[in-house]
């Protein structure tokens, strides 16, 4: 189906008539059980919560209806980050990667990069090297500390993937979220992935902890560890820099500031891997996103690529007006604390 004409390209929360950018779960799979993770059951020997995931995946037929070449020209950036999987678990993950680079658009892959062949990463790495896009690849520590957090995977795997990846030519930030187990990691971390090829270090102050400082699991033998978070200036000293470049700020106050919507400013839907669409990954499956379908007098389930078109329905409510006059009432307890109170994760840039 062909674009809508220009008239009906209408402003809401998202507009066919400006650049296009996507957040696209392509699978709930994985094979990590990160304990603060939204698939893993923390003190169940971190196994996967099968009352969220349901190890499904999107189809690269399913990409291609939604995504057809003239759409595609529209579109920028597509961040392929799954709110439970890891993309590639997807099993025709390269196959969408190509269709979408061959139709110009540029990607960026977060991934623990524990999974699949080097052979297979060398793969993916031709395809990347052939235009900006590249992978983020979450390692947060070293041989000894890395599967402390991210639990089930190998070091020593990730990092040959990496290497057959890089080797390529293709782009590849580390990303590395301290704990208090490996924050003496970090300097080491650094050099390495300066080594191997990274074209950047990427630490990731995480707010999962809340206002908790500590967080208990149960690793796969039985045994309970408690995560703790960095203390300290780490990234200062590990970096011997005074004061490094803040990538994605975050504030954590209590005074609320107008919600400048991030899906908004930067036109850029979420999709999930059953195929919902939603407003981004902090309001899907939320009672706020329940609130703004029932306003709208519609049925989620039917805001799905795999049902309907995607031009269509981010042309349509609650996207159009419902979403902003919810702003201005205040009623978006989600959109209030992520884009009003701004408490996201903080990524500092060595």
């Amino acid at each position: 189906m062909p674009i809508a004409p220009e008239k009906d390209l209408d402003p809401g929360l998202f507009s066919l008539s400006r650049t296009l950018n996507f957040h696209l779960e392509l699978t709930d799979k994985c094979n990590a059980g990160c304990p603060m993770c939204g698939r893993t059951v923390e003190m169940d020997r971190c196994r996967p919560n099968f009352g969220k995931v349901r190890n499904i995946e999107l189809s690269l037929d399913v990409i291609r209806r939604n995504f057809p070449p003239d759409f595609c020209r529209r579109v920028d950036t597509i961040d392929l980050c799954g709110g439970l999987g890891d993309p590639p678990a997807a099993r025709e993950c390269l196959e969408i990667c190509q269709y979408f680079i061959d139709n110009g658009i540029k990607l960026i892959l977060s991934s623990n990069g524990g999974l699949r062949s080097e052979d297979w990463w060398g793969k993916l790495g031709d395809i990347f090297s052939s235009n900006s896009s590249f992978v983020e690849f979450h390692i947060d520590g070293l041989a000894d500390t890395n599967h402390l957090y991210r639990i089930n995977t190998r070091f020593s795997k990730i990092m040959a993937n990496a290497r057959a990846f890089l080797d390529t030519g293709a782009n590849g930030e580390w990303h590395f979220i301290p704990f208090k187990h490996n924050q003496h990691q970090l300097a080491e971390a650094l050099s390495l992935s300066r080594k191997m090829g990274f074209r950047s270090f990427q630490v990731i102050d995480t707010i999962r902890f809340g206002p908790s400082k500590s967080f208990v699991y149960q690793m796969p033998d039985g045994s309970i560890r408690h995560l703790e978070p960095s203390s300290g200036d780490i990234v200062s000293l590990a970096s011997g820099k005074n004061a490094p470049q803040q990538v994605t700020k975050a504030v954590d106050s209590q005074a609320t500031q107008p919600i400048s919507c991030k899906s908004a400013n930067e036109n850029r839907p979420y999709i999930v891997a059953d195929g919902s669409v939603s407003a981004c990954c902090w309001v899907e499956g939320s009672d706020d996103e329940k609130h703004m379908y029932s306003r709208a007098k519609l049925s989620h389930e039917e805001h799905n690529i795999n049902r309907r078109l995607l031009q269509e329905i981010l042309l349509e409510e609650p996207y159009r007006r419902i979403y902003p006059q919810a702003w201005e009432e205040g009623c978006n307890p989600v959109c209030i604390r992520k884009c009003g109170l701004m408490r996201r994760n903080t990524r500092t840039e060595l």
